[in-house]
């Protein structure tokens, strides 16, 4: 593959090497003009070796314009000599799927300390900077902790775009729709089945493929999408016109609320020692290869069509162009530009690298910008709901009331209703109460999602210098395991533990299979030659009408939960640790 020169050139002083590797992207400044600071090692030689390669004693922090951000990424190698950036290798790429949101964590940074890193990473990386971190394995099903950095995230989303950029951090994006216009509504005629989004753009901010590339944020099921856009300005602008400081610094944060996705990354594998001085494997993210929404229509409409305004060659005759009622719109003449298909929308690609068409942008939803000769035959439409959904609608009635029918038919021997989280708190609750509470030298801790941000509940049990420790999935059975020699295990090890047995839960996603009876069958023998023994789960004991006397639902709860609570006492706790 050709090295490919690109238009933004640093200068870099004299090296043992002609190499400058991008170890870090570190806080956007204000001085001016919007720049961030980018931390360089010399390295001898263009390979992947490391050893020998990298004079860690020769760093230096470089502070650019934000737009330089569309073409360096971490792990950006750059030909001082010749003025190029090289391709980056895709050597280390590893693959995950979040089912629920993975929010960005503003926990100590993992790598930080590790002489490998950047120096003084202490000092450069304060509790301001927030990440994704995630859980993956690569095409040799090895295990990785991996973490992201915002910067990482947009650059593969539209940080490719130097105007996008620019207009990101000055708030110009949202700034460049008419929000108050966006609309939903159903095709008619040929149409009839689709949900058609209708969205509005200031072509005097936004150019046609900018308008095309932002556009899916706004359908997003749930304004995530929105929420997304918004804080890239927003956390930025609090930061430095809050404090009324001339100049300021910040990390970049980002609104990351996304679930039910497939992502890719390739980066530096690298590790960290936790509490215990054991190392704990994690993989730096460069750049994000694919990323792939699960959910077969995560937008809420099939089709986005875009209306420019302000464009510079309208006519003078404005009121021609203001939106007119009809009844039935014809199909507006477009101006053939589709987010999926055109090649200037989404040129994500690896600064020096080729581009890869099934890679380009995670967004395939049509995108299209409606021709102004044509806009006022496809506005404000008069939506009028057809039989057919009438029809639809009335049959869902019916068939709720058919169902509530066989609810009351059947009350007498319905399960009370409780979220097996609910429940299990309420265990763990009792199990603290009546029993830990009163012996000497037992302690419980539950674990918060800021701790392991994973879709399950972790609690540690300890006594004395002993452990063992319970896992809820949220399908009504508790899993069990401890280490070996019940000793404690840090939280790093129990969010990889918890990551891998998110991984499992995806294998038999689509099967008949209990998640922990799956995992005692199939991973037993690896675990224990890790050092994790995974023992048998508890099933929740769950609460029933006409439970004795009781009628009471909390009572009947309590009563299910109590019976849990001593089953795992007596069976795991005193059996292991006591």
């Amino acid at each position: 593959m050709q090295m490919a020169k690109k238009k933004h050139i640093i200068d870099f002083p004299e090296g043992r090497g002609r190499y400058w590797y991008l170890f870090w992207i570190g806080k956007v400044k204000y001085d001016k003009q919007r720049k961030v600071d980018f931390y360089f090692y010399n390295k001898m030689m263009p390979d992947g070796s490391w050893h020998n390669n990298i004079d860690y004693n020769n760093w230096v922090v470089k502070t650019v314009p934000v737009s330089f951000l569309s073409e360096y990424s971490i792990g950006s190698l750059y030909d001082a000599k010749e003025e190029k950036l090289l391709p980056l290798s895709h050597d280390n790429s590893y693959n995950f799927t979040m089912h629920d949101s993975y929010y960005m964590t503003q926990n100590k940074f993992p790598l930080i300390g590790n002489e490998y890193f950047i120096k003084n990473s202490s000092e450069i990386i304060d509790n301001s900077f927030k990440y994704l971190k995630v859980f993956g394995k690569n095409k040799f099903k090895k295990n990785r902790c991996i973490l992201i950095s915002p910067y990482t995230i947009l650059q593969y989303l539209f940080f490719y775009n130097d105007k996008l950029i620019n207009k990101a951090f000055s708030g110009e994006i949202l700034s460049g729709f008419n929000l108050d216009k966006i609309k939903t509504y159903s095709g008619l005629g040929d149409e009839i089945g689709k949900e058609i989004g209708e969205l509005h753009y200031d072509a005097s901010k936004l150019t046609k493929q900018e308008a095309i590339i932002l556009a899916p944020f706004f359908f997003i099921k749930d304004e995530k999408g929105v929420k997304f856009l918004w804080s890239i300005y927003s956390h930025v602008h609090e930061s430095f016109f809050n404090n009324q400081k001339e100049e300021g610094s910040t990390y970049l944060n980002i609104s990351w609320e996304f679930k039910k996705y497939n992502l890719g990354v390739t980066g530096k594998e690298m590790y960290a020692l936790d509490s215990e001085g054991k190392k704990v494997d994690y993989l730096l993210a460069y750049r994000i290869t694919n990323f792939t929404f699960l959910n077969k229509q995560p937008y809420t409409v099939d089709e986005i069509r875009l209306f420019p305004f302000n464009a510079k060659n309208s006519t003078k005759d404005r009121k021609n162009h203001d939106p007119i009622d009809v009844t039935r719109p014809s199909i507006p003449e477009t101006e053939g530009l589709s987010l999926n298909l055109t090649k200037d929308t989404a040129n994500n690609n690896p600064a020096g690298e080729a581009v890869n068409e099934k890679l380009r942008n995670p967004f395939y939803i049509p995108v299209t910008i409606v021709k102004r000769e044509r806009q006022k035959e496809a506005y404000s439409v008069d939506l009028q709901n057809g039989d057919n959904k009438n029809k639809d609608v009335i049959r869902e009635i019916e068939n709720l009331l058919e169902f509530a029918d066989t609810v009351r038919e059947n009350i007498q021997n319905t399960i009370i209703s409780i979220g097996n989280f609910e429940y299990f708190r309420e265990v763990i609750r009792i199990l603290k109460r009546n029993y830990l509470d009163s012996l000497p030298n037992f302690n419980l801790r539950e674990f918060s999602k800021n701790e392991i941000p994973l879709p399950f509940q972790f609690v540690e049990i300890g006594y004395l210098n002993k452990y063992i420790y319970f896992v809820e999935f949220g399908n009504g059975i508790i899993g069990v395991f401890n280490k070996e020699l019940f000793l404690r295990i840090p939280v790093e090890n129990l969010f990889l533990l918890g990551s891998e047995f998110n991984d499992y839960e995806n294998e038999i996603k689509e099967t008949s299979k209990i998640l922990w009876s799956y995992i005692k069958n199939q991973y037993s023998r690896d675990y224990i030659a890790r050092g994790i023994v995974i023992q048998l789960g508890a099933k929740h004991d769950r609460p029933r009408k006409g439970d004795g006397s009781i009628t009471d639902r909390e009572e009947l709860i309590t009563k299910a939960a109590l019976r849990t609570a001593k089953k795992l006492f007596e069976t795991r706790i005193i059996n292991n640790i006591l």
